[in-house]
Protein backbone atom coordinates (compact mmCIF):
# COMPACT_ATOMS: atom_id res chain seq x y z
CA UNK A 1 0.00 0.00 0.00
CA UNK A 2 1.57 3.32 -0.87
CA UNK A 3 1.74 6.04 1.84
CA UNK A 4 0.65 9.25 1.26
CA UNK A 5 2.73 11.67 0.29
CA UNK A 6 1.17 14.75 2.49
CA UNK A 7 0.89 12.14 5.32
CA UNK A 8 3.82 11.93 8.07
CA UNK A 9 4.90 10.63 11.68
CA UNK A 10 6.20 13.41 12.85
CA UNK A 11 6.57 17.26 11.77
CA UNK A 12 9.42 19.25 13.21
CA UNK A 13 8.84 22.94 12.62
CA UNK A 14 12.68 24.42 12.05
CA UNK A 15 15.99 23.54 11.29
CA UNK A 16 18.30 24.70 13.67
CA UNK A 17 20.07 22.48 16.47
CA UNK A 18 17.58 21.07 18.32
CA UNK A 19 15.09 20.41 15.27
CA UNK A 20 17.62 19.07 13.02
CA UNK A 21 18.91 16.52 16.16
CA UNK A 22 14.91 15.71 17.13
CA UNK A 23 14.05 14.71 13.30
CA UNK A 24 17.86 12.74 12.72
CA UNK A 25 16.70 10.98 15.85
CA UNK A 26 13.33 10.31 14.99
CA UNK A 27 14.31 9.36 11.44
CA UNK A 28 16.79 6.86 13.00
CA UNK A 29 13.96 5.31 14.70
CA UNK A 30 11.33 4.86 11.37
CA UNK A 31 9.62 7.63 11.61
CA UNK A 32 8.80 9.72 8.56
CA UNK A 33 9.57 12.90 9.44
CA UNK A 34 8.85 16.17 7.64
CA UNK A 35 11.47 19.17 8.86
CA UNK A 36 9.88 22.13 7.79
CA UNK A 37 12.30 25.50 7.55
CA UNK A 38 11.61 29.13 6.73
CA UNK A 39 15.39 29.73 5.74
CA UNK A 40 17.10 28.43 2.39
CA UNK A 41 19.63 26.67 5.00
CA UNK A 42 19.27 24.41 8.02
CA UNK A 43 20.93 25.32 11.45
CA UNK A 44 19.60 28.37 12.16
CA UNK A 45 21.67 29.85 14.35
CA UNK A 46 24.36 27.42 14.31
CA UNK A 47 24.58 27.60 10.95
CA UNK A 48 27.37 29.21 8.46
CA UNK A 49 26.67 31.25 5.50
CA UNK A 50 28.51 32.33 2.18
CA UNK A 51 29.85 36.08 1.76
CA UNK A 52 32.02 36.60 -1.01
CA UNK A 53 35.00 34.19 -1.14
CA UNK A 54 34.18 33.85 3.23
CA UNK A 55 32.35 31.50 5.15
CA UNK A 56 30.58 33.36 8.52
CA UNK A 57 29.18 31.67 10.63
CA UNK A 58 25.07 32.72 11.64
CA UNK A 59 25.98 32.14 15.66
CA UNK A 60 27.43 29.19 16.90
CA UNK A 61 31.04 28.45 16.00
CA UNK A 62 32.32 26.03 18.24
CA UNK A 63 30.91 22.44 19.07
CA UNK A 64 31.80 20.29 21.99
CA UNK A 65 33.34 17.05 21.40
CA UNK A 66 32.06 15.57 24.54
CA UNK A 67 28.51 17.28 24.42
CA UNK A 68 25.80 15.95 23.19
CA UNK A 69 25.66 16.88 19.78
CA UNK A 70 28.85 14.24 19.73
CA UNK A 71 26.47 12.27 21.53
CA UNK A 72 23.75 12.39 18.94
CA UNK A 73 26.39 11.70 16.11
CA UNK A 74 27.39 8.18 18.60
CA UNK A 75 23.97 7.11 19.06
CA UNK A 76 23.38 7.70 15.08
CA UNK A 77 26.33 5.95 14.67
CA UNK A 78 28.18 9.10 12.62
CA UNK A 79 31.33 10.72 12.46
CA UNK A 80 31.85 13.94 13.57
CA UNK A 81 34.11 15.97 11.75
CA UNK A 82 36.29 18.53 13.85
CA UNK A 83 39.11 20.75 13.75
CA UNK A 84 41.02 20.37 16.97
CA UNK A 85 43.43 23.39 16.95
CA UNK A 86 47.36 21.67 17.47
CA UNK A 87 47.99 24.74 20.38
CA UNK A 88 45.73 26.63 22.95
CA UNK A 89 42.57 26.07 21.87
CA UNK A 90 41.23 28.53 24.11
CA UNK A 91 42.95 31.65 25.68
CA UNK A 92 42.01 34.58 28.35
CA UNK A 93 43.82 37.53 27.44
CA UNK A 94 44.66 39.98 30.43
CA UNK A 95 45.53 43.24 29.30
CA UNK A 96 48.08 42.72 26.37
CA UNK A 97 49.18 38.79 27.03
CA UNK A 98 47.46 35.58 26.38
CA UNK A 99 47.02 32.69 29.29
CA UNK A 100 46.40 29.03 27.80
CA UNK A 101 43.14 28.26 29.86
CA UNK A 102 42.89 24.90 27.95
CA UNK A 103 45.74 22.73 28.94
CA UNK A 104 48.80 23.00 31.91
CA UNK A 105 48.11 25.13 35.49
CA UNK A 106 45.24 27.41 34.15
CA UNK A 107 43.63 24.59 32.03
CA UNK A 108 43.75 22.80 35.83
CA UNK A 109 42.90 25.72 37.26
CA UNK A 110 39.86 26.08 34.48
CA UNK A 111 38.55 22.60 35.15
CA UNK A 112 39.37 22.07 38.93
CA UNK A 113 38.04 25.19 40.50
CA UNK A 114 34.41 25.55 39.66
CA UNK A 115 34.29 22.08 41.33
CA UNK A 116 36.49 22.86 44.10
CA UNK A 117 33.86 26.12 44.99
CA UNK A 118 30.61 23.91 44.40
CA UNK A 119 32.05 21.52 46.75
CA UNK A 120 32.75 24.69 49.50
CA UNK A 121 29.48 25.77 49.49
CA UNK A 122 27.44 22.27 50.06
CA UNK A 123 29.88 22.22 53.27
CA UNK A 124 29.44 25.45 54.07
CA UNK A 125 25.64 26.08 53.41
CA UNK A 126 25.65 29.98 54.71
CA UNK A 127 28.03 30.30 50.89
CA UNK A 128 25.46 28.80 48.74
CA UNK A 129 23.39 30.89 46.63
CA UNK A 130 20.15 31.82 47.60
CA UNK A 131 17.39 30.72 44.35
CA UNK A 132 17.17 33.59 42.10
CA UNK A 133 20.72 35.38 43.19
CA UNK A 134 22.18 36.76 40.50
CA UNK A 135 26.16 35.56 40.07
CA UNK A 136 26.59 39.43 40.45
CA UNK A 137 25.11 39.75 44.01
CA UNK A 138 26.65 36.05 44.72
CA UNK A 139 30.32 37.23 43.98
CA UNK A 140 29.51 40.75 45.52
CA UNK A 141 29.57 39.01 49.17
CA UNK A 142 33.13 37.69 48.72
CA UNK A 143 35.14 40.60 46.44
CA UNK A 144 34.18 43.88 44.75
CA UNK A 145 37.31 43.97 42.81
CA UNK A 146 36.07 45.19 39.24
CA UNK A 147 38.54 43.12 37.34
CA UNK A 148 36.63 39.72 38.84
CA UNK A 149 33.64 41.25 37.80
CA UNK A 150 34.21 42.56 34.41
CA UNK A 151 35.95 38.63 33.65
CA UNK A 152 32.52 37.02 34.90
CA UNK A 153 30.65 39.15 32.60
CA UNK A 154 32.75 38.39 29.79
CA UNK A 155 32.68 34.93 30.53
CA UNK A 156 28.58 35.03 31.12
CA UNK A 157 28.64 36.88 27.97
CA UNK A 158 30.85 33.92 25.72
CA UNK A 159 29.14 31.16 26.90
CA UNK A 160 25.58 32.56 27.57
CA UNK A 161 24.57 35.68 25.91
CA UNK A 162 24.31 37.15 29.26
CA UNK A 163 26.28 38.72 32.06
CA UNK A 164 26.27 38.88 36.08
CA UNK A 165 23.46 40.64 36.72
CA UNK A 166 21.02 39.13 35.35
CA UNK A 167 22.77 34.90 35.37
CA UNK A 168 21.71 33.07 38.26
CA UNK A 169 24.88 32.30 40.54
CA UNK A 170 22.95 28.42 41.38
CA UNK A 171 22.79 28.13 37.72
CA UNK A 172 26.69 29.04 37.20
CA UNK A 173 27.78 26.88 39.59
CA UNK A 174 26.15 23.91 38.45
CA UNK A 175 27.00 24.43 34.48
CA UNK A 176 30.70 24.71 35.45
CA UNK A 177 31.43 22.52 38.13
CA UNK A 178 28.82 19.24 36.71
CA UNK A 179 28.74 20.37 32.81
CA UNK A 180 31.44 20.02 29.98
CA UNK A 181 31.12 23.77 29.97
CA UNK A 182 33.03 23.96 26.47
CA UNK A 183 36.52 22.49 28.21
CA UNK A 184 36.93 19.83 24.71
CA UNK A 185 35.92 21.69 21.73
CA UNK A 186 36.33 21.57 17.95
CA UNK A 187 35.56 23.96 14.67
CA UNK A 188 33.86 22.37 12.05
CA UNK A 189 35.98 22.37 8.74
CA UNK A 190 33.21 24.39 6.24
CA UNK A 191 31.72 26.10 8.90
CA UNK A 192 29.20 25.34 11.53
CA UNK A 193 26.41 23.73 9.10
CA UNK A 194 28.24 21.01 7.74
CA UNK A 195 27.76 19.77 11.62
CA UNK A 196 23.86 19.42 10.03
CA UNK A 197 24.10 18.05 7.05
CA UNK A 198 24.63 14.37 8.11
CA UNK A 199 21.67 14.86 10.24
CA UNK A 200 19.79 15.94 7.20
CA UNK A 201 21.04 12.60 5.25
CA UNK A 202 19.57 10.47 8.00
CA UNK A 203 16.12 12.18 7.49
CA UNK A 204 16.24 11.91 3.67
CA UNK A 205 17.36 8.34 3.67
CA UNK A 206 14.97 7.10 5.89
CA UNK A 207 12.16 8.20 3.83
CA UNK A 208 11.25 11.95 5.29
CA UNK A 209 11.55 15.08 3.96
CA UNK A 210 13.31 18.43 4.57
CA UNK A 211 11.57 21.81 2.87
CA UNK A 212 13.69 24.64 3.10
CA UNK A 213 12.20 28.22 2.08
CA UNK A 214 8.79 27.08 3.83
CA UNK A 215 7.24 28.36 6.77
CA UNK A 216 4.20 26.82 8.68
CA UNK A 217 1.30 28.85 8.80
CA UNK A 218 -0.53 27.21 11.49
CA UNK A 219 -0.80 23.89 13.16
CA UNK A 220 -4.07 21.96 12.26
CA UNK A 221 -6.26 19.85 15.23
CA UNK A 222 -8.36 16.75 15.39
CA UNK A 223 -11.25 16.85 17.10
CA UNK A 224 -9.63 15.47 20.10
CA UNK A 225 -7.52 18.28 20.20
CA UNK A 226 -4.38 16.50 19.51
CA UNK A 227 -2.28 18.57 16.59
CA UNK A 228 -3.36 16.88 13.29
CA UNK A 229 -0.74 18.57 10.90
CA UNK A 230 -0.13 21.75 9.35
CA UNK A 231 -0.41 24.30 7.25
CA UNK A 232 2.53 25.32 4.93
CA UNK A 233 3.86 27.62 2.64
CA UNK A 234 6.60 26.05 0.33
CA UNK A 235 7.76 27.94 -2.07
CA UNK A 236 4.69 30.35 -2.92
CA UNK A 237 2.67 27.73 -2.41
CA UNK A 238 0.54 26.49 0.23
CA UNK A 239 0.17 23.13 1.57
CA UNK A 240 -1.21 20.79 3.77
CA UNK A 241 -0.16 18.15 5.38
CA UNK A 242 -0.66 15.67 8.49
CA UNK A 243 1.24 14.37 11.05
CA UNK A 244 0.21 12.23 14.22
CA UNK A 245 3.77 13.58 16.92
CA UNK A 246 4.94 17.50 16.02
CA UNK A 247 7.61 19.16 16.95
CA UNK A 248 8.64 23.00 17.28
CA UNK A 249 12.12 24.30 17.28
CA UNK A 250 10.53 27.81 16.61
CA UNK A 251 10.26 28.90 20.26
CA UNK A 252 7.94 28.54 23.09
CA UNK A 253 6.17 31.79 22.23
CA UNK A 254 5.87 31.15 17.99
CA UNK A 255 4.37 27.72 19.29
CA UNK A 256 1.79 28.88 21.40
CA UNK A 257 1.63 31.51 17.89
CA UNK A 258 1.04 28.84 15.17
CA UNK A 259 -1.50 26.63 17.22
CA UNK A 260 -3.27 29.63 18.71
CA UNK A 261 -3.67 30.86 22.18
CA UNK A 262 -7.12 29.54 22.52
CA UNK A 263 -5.92 26.01 22.20
CA UNK A 264 -4.16 26.34 25.40
CA UNK A 265 -5.12 26.86 28.91
CA UNK A 266 -6.58 30.00 30.31
CA UNK A 267 -2.74 32.06 31.35
CA UNK A 268 -0.70 29.94 29.35
CA UNK A 269 0.06 31.78 26.44
CA UNK A 270 0.83 34.88 28.79
CA UNK A 271 3.25 32.44 30.61
CA UNK A 272 5.64 31.99 27.64
CA UNK A 273 4.92 35.59 26.84
CA UNK A 274 6.29 36.74 29.89
CA UNK A 275 9.18 34.26 30.22
CA UNK A 276 10.08 35.20 26.72
CA UNK A 277 13.62 36.94 27.21
CA UNK A 278 15.36 36.56 24.11
CA UNK A 279 19.21 37.16 24.26
CA UNK A 280 21.12 39.70 21.83
CA UNK A 281 24.53 38.95 20.72
CA UNK A 282 26.73 41.41 17.76
CA UNK A 283 28.85 39.43 15.61
CA UNK A 284 32.07 41.40 13.43
CA UNK A 285 33.42 39.20 10.57
CA UNK A 286 36.85 40.45 9.07
CA UNK A 287 39.93 39.14 7.09
CA UNK A 288 43.28 40.30 6.95
CA UNK A 289 46.39 39.74 4.29
CA UNK A 290 48.40 39.80 7.54
CA UNK A 291 48.15 37.71 10.70
CA UNK A 292 46.48 39.75 12.93
CA UNK A 293 46.08 37.14 16.06
CA UNK A 294 48.79 34.40 17.91
CA UNK A 295 45.54 32.14 18.90
CA UNK A 296 44.93 29.50 17.22
CA UNK A 297 41.16 28.89 18.26
CA UNK A 298 38.83 30.71 20.90
CA UNK A 299 40.10 34.45 22.70
CA UNK A 300 38.13 35.40 25.82
CA UNK A 301 38.95 38.70 26.95
CA UNK A 302 39.30 39.73 31.20
CA UNK A 303 38.36 43.40 30.48
CA UNK A 304 36.51 45.04 27.01
CA UNK A 305 34.37 47.84 26.37
CA UNK A 306 31.97 45.14 24.89
CA UNK A 307 33.47 42.28 22.92
CA UNK A 308 33.20 38.83 24.60
CA UNK A 309 35.11 36.91 22.58
CA UNK A 310 37.01 36.36 19.24
CA UNK A 311 37.89 33.54 17.04
CA UNK A 312 40.63 32.53 14.51
CA UNK A 313 39.07 30.66 11.38
CA UNK A 314 42.72 31.22 9.55
CA UNK A 315 43.62 27.65 9.65
CA UNK A 316 43.51 25.93 5.99
CA UNK A 317 42.35 22.70 7.62
CA UNK A 318 38.97 24.95 8.40
CA UNK A 319 38.24 25.65 4.66
CA UNK A 320 36.79 29.46 5.79
CA UNK A 321 38.33 31.91 3.83
CA UNK A 322 40.28 31.86 0.19
CA UNK A 323 44.05 31.44 0.50
CA UNK A 324 46.36 34.21 1.21
CA UNK A 325 43.60 35.59 3.81
CA UNK A 326 43.68 35.03 8.14
CA UNK A 327 40.14 35.39 9.00
CA UNK A 328 38.57 36.24 11.92
CA UNK A 329 35.81 37.36 14.20
CA UNK A 330 34.62 38.99 17.30
CA UNK A 331 31.73 39.10 18.99
CA UNK A 332 29.96 41.22 21.70
CA UNK A 333 26.84 41.34 23.89
CA UNK A 334 25.15 44.42 24.41
CA UNK A 335 23.93 46.02 27.48
CA UNK A 336 21.42 45.13 28.37
CA UNK A 337 21.81 41.65 27.01
CA UNK A 338 17.56 40.90 26.72
CA UNK A 339 15.27 43.88 25.73
CA UNK A 340 15.92 47.31 23.71
CA UNK A 341 19.48 48.33 22.94
CA UNK A 342 21.23 51.11 20.84
CA UNK A 343 22.53 48.87 18.14
CA UNK A 344 24.83 51.48 16.41
CA UNK A 345 26.50 52.41 19.80
CA UNK A 346 26.94 48.95 20.75
CA UNK A 347 28.38 48.40 17.29
CA UNK A 348 30.85 51.57 17.53
CA UNK A 349 32.21 49.66 21.02
CA UNK A 350 32.81 46.59 19.74
CA UNK A 351 34.85 48.19 16.87
CA UNK A 352 36.67 49.97 19.54
CA UNK A 353 37.61 47.00 20.75
CA UNK A 354 38.66 45.05 17.82
CA UNK A 355 41.08 48.05 17.06
CA UNK A 356 42.45 47.64 20.20
CA UNK A 357 42.94 43.98 20.74
CA UNK A 358 43.95 43.25 17.35
CA UNK A 359 46.67 45.86 15.69
CA UNK A 360 46.24 46.08 12.09
CA UNK A 361 42.59 46.01 12.41
CA UNK A 362 42.29 49.25 10.76
CA UNK A 363 43.69 47.57 7.39
CA UNK A 364 41.44 44.32 7.96
CA UNK A 365 38.26 44.04 5.97
CA UNK A 366 34.94 44.10 7.24
CA UNK A 367 33.66 40.85 5.65
CA UNK A 368 29.80 41.21 7.13
CA UNK A 369 28.29 42.63 10.94
CA UNK A 370 25.63 40.54 11.95
CA UNK A 371 23.10 41.49 14.55
CA UNK A 372 21.27 38.62 16.43
CA UNK A 373 18.48 40.21 18.57
CA UNK A 374 14.80 40.33 19.15
CA UNK A 375 13.10 38.41 16.32
CA UNK A 376 16.27 36.91 15.37
CA UNK A 377 18.00 36.44 18.90
CA UNK A 378 21.06 34.61 19.85
CA UNK A 379 19.13 32.69 21.97
CA UNK A 380 16.00 32.69 23.31
CA UNK A 381 16.19 32.50 27.16
CA UNK A 382 19.09 32.85 29.13
CA UNK A 383 19.90 29.46 30.73
CA UNK A 384 17.94 29.13 34.19
CA UNK A 385 14.66 31.06 32.18
CA UNK A 386 13.34 28.12 30.25
CA UNK A 387 10.34 26.79 30.26
CA UNK A 388 9.44 23.12 29.99
CA UNK A 389 9.67 20.93 27.02
CA UNK A 390 6.41 19.41 26.78
CA UNK A 391 3.21 21.59 26.47
CA UNK A 392 -0.47 21.24 27.59
CA UNK A 393 -1.12 19.71 24.05
CA UNK A 394 -0.14 16.57 24.34
CA UNK A 395 1.34 15.72 20.98
CA UNK A 396 3.35 18.81 20.62
CA UNK A 397 6.59 19.60 22.30
CA UNK A 398 8.93 22.32 22.06
CA UNK A 399 12.87 22.10 21.24
CA UNK A 400 15.61 24.76 21.05
CA UNK A 401 17.27 26.69 23.43
CA UNK A 402 13.94 28.21 24.96
CA UNK A 403 13.69 24.90 26.80
CA UNK A 404 17.45 24.07 27.78
CA UNK A 405 17.61 21.72 30.60
CA UNK A 406 18.34 23.32 33.57
CA UNK A 407 21.77 24.97 33.50
CA UNK A 408 22.95 24.14 30.24
CA UNK A 409 23.75 26.27 27.24
CA UNK A 410 24.94 26.17 23.74
CA UNK A 411 24.40 23.74 20.46
CA UNK A 412 24.72 20.84 23.36
CA UNK A 413 21.68 22.09 25.34
CA UNK A 414 19.74 22.32 21.83
CA UNK A 415 20.81 18.15 21.19
CA UNK A 416 20.11 17.00 24.50
CA UNK A 417 16.43 18.71 24.85
CA UNK A 418 15.87 16.99 21.50
CA UNK A 419 16.87 13.86 22.88
CA UNK A 420 14.94 13.96 25.72
CA UNK A 421 11.83 15.01 23.52
CA UNK A 422 11.87 11.90 21.37
CA UNK A 423 12.26 9.48 24.23
CA UNK A 424 9.41 11.29 25.65
CA UNK A 425 7.76 10.80 22.03
CA UNK A 426 9.24 7.00 21.82
CA UNK A 427 7.11 6.31 25.09
CA UNK A 428 4.27 8.03 24.58
CA UNK A 429 3.75 7.23 20.71
CA UNK A 430 5.64 4.42 19.22
CA UNK A 431 5.60 3.68 16.10
CA UNK A 432 4.21 0.89 15.97
CA UNK A 433 0.97 2.12 17.75
CA UNK A 434 0.90 5.16 15.06
CA UNK A 435 -1.28 3.12 12.48
CA UNK A 436 -3.90 2.55 15.00
CA UNK A 437 -4.28 6.02 16.04
CA UNK A 438 -7.08 7.42 14.87
CA UNK A 439 -5.92 10.79 13.11
CA UNK A 440 -8.39 12.21 10.86
CA UNK A 441 -7.23 14.01 7.51
CA UNK A 442 -6.29 17.60 9.05
CA UNK A 443 -8.56 20.85 8.90
CA UNK A 444 -7.94 21.90 4.97
CA UNK A 445 -7.56 25.68 6.08
CA UNK A 446 -5.39 26.35 2.91
CA UNK A 447 -8.27 28.33 1.02
CA UNK A 448 -9.14 30.24 3.60
CA UNK A 449 -5.87 31.19 4.42
CA UNK A 450 -5.37 32.11 0.88
CA UNK A 451 -8.44 34.62 0.91
CA UNK A 452 -6.86 36.15 4.43
CA UNK A 453 -2.91 36.57 3.12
Amino acid sequence: MQRDPSNFDALVIGAGAGGMCAAARLSAHGYRTLLVESLDRIGGRASTRKVGDFLCNTGALIIERDGAVAKTYEDLGLPLDLYVPPRASTVLRVGKKDINVSEGFFGWLRNVAPGILSGITKLIPPLRPKKGQSVSSWIGRFTRNEAVHHLLDNVLGAMFAANAQIFFADVFLHYFSTDTSFKKFGLPPGGTIEVWKPLAKVVTDKGGEIWLNSTVKHLTFAPDGRVSGAVVESNGELKTVSCKVAISNAGPLQTVQLAGEGRFPDGYAQEVRNATHPAAIITVHFASTQPLANFSGLALFSKTRRMVYAANFSAPELQRAPSGWYFYCGASVPHPPCGEFNVEAEQALLIEDLREQFPGFEQARIIAVDVTAHDWPAQRAVSGYDLPRNTPIGNLWNVGDGVKPWAQGGTASCAEVARLVVNDILARYPLHALSKLNTPPPIDDVSALAAKD
